[in-house]
């Protein structure tokens, strides 16, 4: 599978571990190979498919090793960044569609005050909200959750974030709409500061088939894995 972040635009999906392919028609649990390209240069990464519905296919990496990561890096640093293009995740969300900013937004909401980029955050269009998260991250994702307008695409991205203050993954994990969209639950499910109460909470929502699948995927931290699997044994 050829992964050209030139055209998709995933790069911030890929660097966290996992992205959505829009089409692919790979059965769930299958190993395959990503072909990443970015202008002339190429990668080679192992992933597994761990979501599947009509609209594609989520992949997760197989491999998350430092060399890797820092491969990945650089290669990403290289993509062109005249371009930001979300996937969708969620099939059932007419706002999940693929948007494109205007070739000057960047320039124009580069340089903002806080004020400014909170202001924004909270009250912008998609292809804004995009570009701000591109460009102040953790800054704005508090005001970005807070949007009414947010998509499920946005909220999973922010979810699977490292760094993500527990306040931010509360206000995630407590928003029953949002924990219906399976991307979000697995993109919380791979934050290793989701905390034990939160854990259940999100595992709690899962089918049972994709309960087991939490229990032995790897890129899930290991509180994870075992609640998972403390959790299929309550169910018998």
């Amino acid at each position: 599978m050829v992964l050209d972040l030139g055209d998709a635009a995933l790069a911030r999906d890929l660097a966290a571990g996992g992205l959505f392919v829009a089409g692919c028609t790979l059965e769930l649990g299958v190993e395959c190979d990503l072909l990443v390209r970015a202008r002339g240069d190429e990668l080679v990464v192992a992933a597994r498919v761990v979501f599947v519905n009509e609209s594609g296919a989520g992949l997760e990496l197989a491999e998350r090793v430092a060399e890797l990561k820092e491969q990945l890096a650089a290669l990403i640093a290289r993509a062109p960044a005249d371009e930001v293009v979300t996937s969708t995740y969620n099939d059932e969300a007419d706002d999940a569609t693929v948007a494109k900013r205007a070739p000057n937004l960047h320039d124009r909401l580069r340089g903002l005050t806080l004020v400014q980029q909170i202001k924004k955050a909270q009250h912008g269009e998609m292809s804004e909200r995009v570009v701000l998260e591109r460009i102040y991250g953790k800054t704005v994702w508090e005001p970005l959750l807070r949007n009414p307008r947010v998509t499920g695409p946005e909220v999973a991205r922010i979810a699977r974030m490292g760094a993500l203050p527990r306040p931010m993954i509360e206000l995630i994990v407590t928003n029953g709409a949002w924990l219906q969209i399976p991307e979000i639950r697995r993109s919380l499910l791979s934050n290793p500061r989701l905390g034990t109460d939160q854990i259940l909470r999100v595992l709690r929502m899962l089918p049972k088939h994709e309960l087991k699948l939490a229990a032995g995927t790897t890129g899930y931290p290991h509180p994870v894995r075992d609640a998972a699997k403390r959790l299929i044994r309550e169910l018998g």
